[in-house]
């Protein structure tokens, strides 16, 4: 049984890092077919302003996925991704050190076709090693499958 506690809104749940190489700037950029040089191109990149190529945005969405919502909430099983919703506020650059911070922004429901549908909201602040924040995730997932 899922604990539905509302006064769990607001915990941070879960923090990682993750080290941004070269490699896997290029490995990424690579995956999604991108030409533009400033993600593939250092000389390129800096004659655009950056100080080295830059991570394409969604690179930080690539971390890999982290729990839905607090242990406490004993969540069994999966979600259904119900939206997820990036905003991007700075580059990423090779030598970065990102933290991801993970919060329970909301719990709701939502009566549908089929009953009572209970929704985990969940946001991940993005920031590099001098603090500054680089994108902000909000992922919704539908309990129950």
């Amino acid at each position: 049984m899922v604990n539905w506690d509302r006064s769990l809104v607001g915990k941070v749940f879960s923090r990682t890092e993750q080290h941004v190489t070269r490699q896997k700037l290029l490995d990424y950029a690579g995956i999604l077919g991108t030409t533009d040089p400033a993600h593939v191109d250092a000389a390129a990149a800096r004659g655009q302003g950056y100080r080295d190529i830059i991570a394409l945005p969604t690179f930080v969405t690539w971390h890999g996925a982290g729990p839905i919502a607090p242990r406490e909430m004993a969540i069994q099983g999966i979600g259904i991704n119900a939206g997820y919703d990036c905003t991007f506020y700075g580059p990423v650059y090779p030598g970065d050190t990102l933290t991801y911070t993970t919060r329970l922004a909301d719990l709701y429901e939502k009566t549908g076709r089929t009953g009572t549908m209970r929704f985990v909201v969940r946001e991940t602040a993005v920031t590099n090693q001098d603090g500054k924040t680089v994108a902000l995730l909000r992922n919704s997932f539908i309990l129950g499958w």
